[in-house]
């Protein structure tokens, strides 16, 4: 681990888990549209996947003029094909309903019904948030002076009387501790009460020993859960990144209008209280040279509050435009490289009933005027609770120790004004992890046992440590490990390409493919299978204009993630 002083060290506590969305659709029971004709349509907006990705404008046709009508279409010919689940339909108050509860974990727009050919009485829906969507949330438990971590393996003899005089041992059972002191800050929501509480229920808890993290976006990747694009923006994802991954995405407006945005959403609890400084690396493409920025905080009611922020070039090309109300403005950008944008807010984040903040890029000169001449690339967004800009940290690098553990002990010195010093120490109740990453799940990831551990299909072949996917004539053609995966769990994927031709590759996720990295080097790709289907399969891409593929593998990795 990287750490420079103590004060680099601390021990995270998650605060609020994962969780997905729960939206109750409300249908009025009886005859819920004016001059309603069979076959008319209704349109559905903010589906979201369980990838995570948001789809706006599905229409839908329904049959009769009723509430049920309405949410039997919803769930059988909507919803369900995107990994939502559903409770039975019920009655109340005139009103048919169902709770709907999306398949991906994060903060999500909430599922939107409006009238399409067919039109609705005033009052004849009604969405209602049960459960709004979240993504896991680490806090530092207070503000560590120092932290420390052992990891013990009790010894099991095996001395026998063939031992020669000499004992002998084999490793028992394993073992951790992590202690922490630190100054708390009395209106801090996340430290000694909560470290009470839970020494008093004796639950156990997860915690994080960690090099200092700054970044709270919780992806390298600016794609995937907790981002928000709607229809009307196009994202090409896997895009080189100004550190020569594939972790950017190009934006390009689909149709001309108002308001095509890209947007990360941040849970409030981290940076209530503090100032926020946003940057992210972008570049121009095409005839694109500018974009508009936008930070705003949102209410539990769906308001908005637009923070006032400043904005400055970090680096690169680029000028910073007028401003059109809350919203800013950059101009100049460049295709020869990566321009960073800073954005502070100008006061710390306090308001009520506040519940996320919002960082939000619009591609185009003019937000309220975009045409699809508009694309930009977009990479390494990184949000801290400081008014000054540090250098990028890739969230998913930052090395740290994860497992379950038991609060042993706390214990509090009175400080003055509004400090108090806080010590606590954990006992470990489950297996430690590594960067939040569990046991290697490919028995040979390097290929050594070849046909004895994976299968092929096609043209492809291992032998000698190499995976060779090859296709001549355009047929499938992949490697495989069969029986790995678990429905909706995330994984990393790691692999390294030696040798490229020709072709792309994709992985299947279920009935789904997605293209990942096939130029030579090591990538690494997150990802969470969207069915019961528990084989991990790398193939020949189908979408290239070519149909021969030949691509060399000589690792491939893949391990659960338990962040």
């Amino acid at each position: 681990m990287a750490i420079k002083n103590a004060s680099d060290l601390l021990v995270y506590k998650k605060t609020s888990p994962a969780q997905p969305q729960i939206t109750r659709i409300k249908i009025k029971s009886s005859t819920p549209f004016k001059d309603f004709t069979s076959g008319q349509s209704i349109i559905i907006n903010n589906i979201t996947d369980a990838s995570g990705d948001i789809t706006d404008g599905l229409a839908q046709a329904i049959t009769a003029n009723s509430g049920s009508s309405v949410l039997t279409a919803l769930k059988t010919n909507v919803l369900n094909y995107q990994n939502y689940t559903f409770t039975a339909e019920a009655t109340a108050d005139g009103f048919k309903y169902i709770d709907f509860t999306n398949g991906a974990d994060g903060p999500v727009p909430t599922l939107e019904i409006v009238d399409g050919t067919g039109e609705f009485k005033a009052g004849a829906v009604e969405i209602v948030l049960i459960q709004p969507g979240q993504s896991l949330v680490y806090q530092p438990i207070a503000y560590s002076t120092s932290a420390s971590i052992s990891m013990n393996t009790d010894l099991r003899d095996i001395t026998t009387k063939d031992s020669e005089g000499w004992q002998e041992n084999v490793a028992g059972v394993r073992s951790f501790e992590m202690s922490t002191d630190a100054l708390w800050d009395v209106n801090n929501a996340v430290g000694v009460e909560s470290a009470v509480n839970d020494l008093v229920s004796g639950d156990s808890v997860d915690v994080k020993f960690s090099d200092r993290v700054r970044n709270l976006v919780a992806t390298e990747e600016v794609y995937g859960s907790g981002w928000i694009t709607p229809a009307q923006v196009t994202v090409i994802k896997h895009r080189e990144d100004p550190f020569g991954q594939f972790t950017a995405a190009k934006l390009e407006v689909a149709t001309a209008g108002a308001s095509r945005y890209h947007q990360y959403q941040q849970p409030i609890g981290p940076i209530e209280g503090k100032k926020v400084t946003w940057t992210f690396y972008v570049k121009k493409t095409g005839t694109s040279g500018s974009l508009n920025v936008l930070v705003y905080t949102s209410r539990g009611d769906g308001s908005a509050f637009y923070n006032p922020v400043s904005i400055e070039i970090e680096s690169g090309s680029g000028s910073i435009g007028t401003p059109i109300g809350a919203v800013k403005s950059i101009t100049g950008l460049s295709t020869a490289g990566f321009t960073r944008v800073k954005v502070t807010t100008n006061s710390v984040i306090s308001g009520t009933d506040f519940n996320g903040m919002k960082f939000r890029i619009y591609p185009g000169a003019d937000y309220q005027n975009q045409t699809t001449a508009d694309k930009i690339i977009t990479a390494s967004w990184q949000i801290e609770t400081s008014e000054y800009a540090s250098d990028y940290q890739n969230p998913t690098e930052v090395d740290c120790y994860q497992g379950k553990a038991f609060v042993n002990s706390v214990s509090i010195d009175a400080g003055t004004e509004e400090n108090a010093t806080y010590s606590a120490s954990f006992t470990g109740t489950s297996e430690l992890f590594v960067n939040g990453l569990g046991h290697e799940l490919i028995g040979d990831p390097y290929f050594d046992d070849g046909l004895n551990v994976w299968s092929v299909s096609g043209e492809s072949t291992i032998s000698n440590g190499v995976a060779r996917i090859l296709s001549t004539a355009g047929g499938v053609s992949a490697i495989f490990k069969s029986n790995i995966l678990t429905f909706n769990e995330k994984y990393c994927l790691e692999y390294t390409v030696s040798n490229y031709t020709s072709g792309i590759l994709n992985i299947v996720l279920g009935g789904d493919q997605v293209s990942i990295p096939s130029s030579v080097g090591t990538h690494k790709i997150y990802f969470t299978p969207i069915s019961p289907e528990n084989d991990l399969v790398i193939k020949r891409g189908s979408f290239e204009g070519s149909a021969i593929c030949d691509i060399s593998l000589t690792y491939v990795s893949v391990k659960q993630v338990f962040s």
